[in-house]
């Protein structure tokens, strides 16, 4: 102990044990969190999918039976036992931009088709809504079972909703064409091509100006911020209507993949994604190509406030985030329902097709722009925190490459020197 002039000694400063204590657990909990989220993540995934329902029991339950009785020589023919008299309907799914569809409809005596009807779905509920009030179904009734069935083509399509209507049809042509094939028929076939728009180059444009931003002229660069915000709200928020979600990333993760020739600006928005991941070790969907993060950024311009956050929010508010992303996440896997989640606003503010508690947040995250930069972003937004765990699993992955690689190297020998 070190003695002061008058006698008296230095005290030595103090451990508060309570924060120790805690800094003790927390250091304990800390390494455990991520791999419980994985396998708490990996269980609910096999848990939905071991549990999912099959066609014949969807079936029973919309109509409201006992039981439907499957054909034995037809895959989408189905019999519904009723105490008057049995129904012979036919049901099949299709894929649309969020999930699949299940579609039914009946025969009349001329082979037509009548009384379309969704039974099931997990699609995007803004688009399902558009499709449905714009009077898709009543578009199929009439048709020939040997029509191509092709929107845009046979039927007329529905804007803003062309995977969903492409979903729809696609389930009404298996089962149709099955029945035809089985009457021996000669059926209106239509070979799928790749369908690359001019809304599909603009968005290459868009990512080749993400991705080789430093490679640009001086004078392109100058503005790069500002033109990469406008292609991102023309391109990927309304003319594509793309933007992505948890809900959209997680229905990929349950399989419901749309085919790339129908919608290849989803998988080039994608692809640039995990190549700004694993390649550049940066989020550029959050940073540069996420049409509501360039929203926000002009509306706080318009606003000119800054209203710093307290400290505990910004300490907090990752963690709070992390959390609402595993449970919208155990909830999408257990019920395989993407929709579930879907309280993110893009799909209201770039469809203008909204559902639920989307018609609140929505004008709540654009208020909040006005006064605190990326308000939505920094607060709520799930998907931005995903891609910024996987950004930081790839810097520690990084490191421990360098560090391994580092260890496995020989050392070098120290030269020797001295004399006799």
């Amino acid at each position: 102990m070190t003695q002061s002039r008058n006698g008296s000694l230095f005290k030595l400063p103090r451990m508060n044990t309570r924060n120790q204590s805690r800094t003790k657990k927390a250091a304990f909990w800390q390494p455990l969190i991520m791999p419980f989220a994985i396998l708490s993540l990996i269980a609910a995934w096999w848990i939905g999918f071991s549990q999912q329902a099959g066609l014949s029991l969807l079936l029973a339950k919309h109509f409201n039976v006992e039981s439907v009785t499957h054909s034995e020589n037809q895959t989408y023919r189905f019999t519904i036992e009723q105490p008057a008299s049995n129904a012979q309907i036919f049901a099949a799914f299709g894929n649309g931009y969020g999930g699949p569809l299940v579609i039914t409809f009946e025969l009349d005596k001329s082979q037509r088709i009548r009384n379309v009807a969704l039974v099931n779905h997990v699609d995007t509920p803004g688009y399902v809504v558009n499709v449905l009030n714009q009077r898709l179904l009543d578009r199929i009734n009439g048709k020939k079972i040997t029509d191509a069935f092709v929107g845009g083509r046979d039927i007329d399509g529905v804007s803003g909703a062309t995977l969903t209507v492409n979903g729809i049809t696609e389930a009404v042509r298996k089962a149709a064409h099955e029945e035809a094939e089985l009457h021996g028929l000669t059926i209106d076939t239509v070979t799928t091509s790749w369908c690359f728009k001019l809304s599909d180059a603009a968005l290459t444009l868009l990512v080749l100006m993400v991705l080789f931003e430093r490679k640009m002229p001086t004078v392109i660069r100058k503005y790069h911020i500002m033109l990469v915000g406008v292609l991102s709200v023309m391109v990927i928020g309304y003319w594509a209507n793309i933007a992505l979600s948890v809900a959209s990333v997680s229905s990929l993760m349950l399989g419901y993949w749309t085919p790339p020739k129908q919608n290849p600006s989803l998988y080039i928005l994608l692809l640039t994604v995990m190549l700004g991941i694993l390649w550049l070790g940066k989020n550029l969907y959050c940073s540069q190509l996420c049409p509501f993060h360039h929203i926000q950024r002009w509306l706080h311009k318009l606003g000119k406030n800054n209203l710093p956050l307290a400290g505990w929010v910004n300490h907090y508010g990752a963690q709070v985030i992390g959390v609402l992303l595993w449970l919208a996440l155990v909830l999408i896997f257990v019920t395989r329902n993407p929709a579930v989640a879907s309280y993110e606003p893009f799909s209201m503010l770039f469809s203008l097709e909204g559902v639920g508690v989307q018609w609140y947040i929505l004008p709540l995250a654009l208020f909040g722009s006005f006064f605190i930069k990326d308000y939505w972003c920094r607060l709520f937004c799930p998907l931005g925190r995903g891609l910024n765990i996987l950004v930081d699993q790839r810097q520690q992955a990084r490191k421990w490459w360098r560090k391994h690689k580092k260890a496995g190297q020989p050392k070098p020998m120290r030269s020797q020197s001295g004399g006799h």
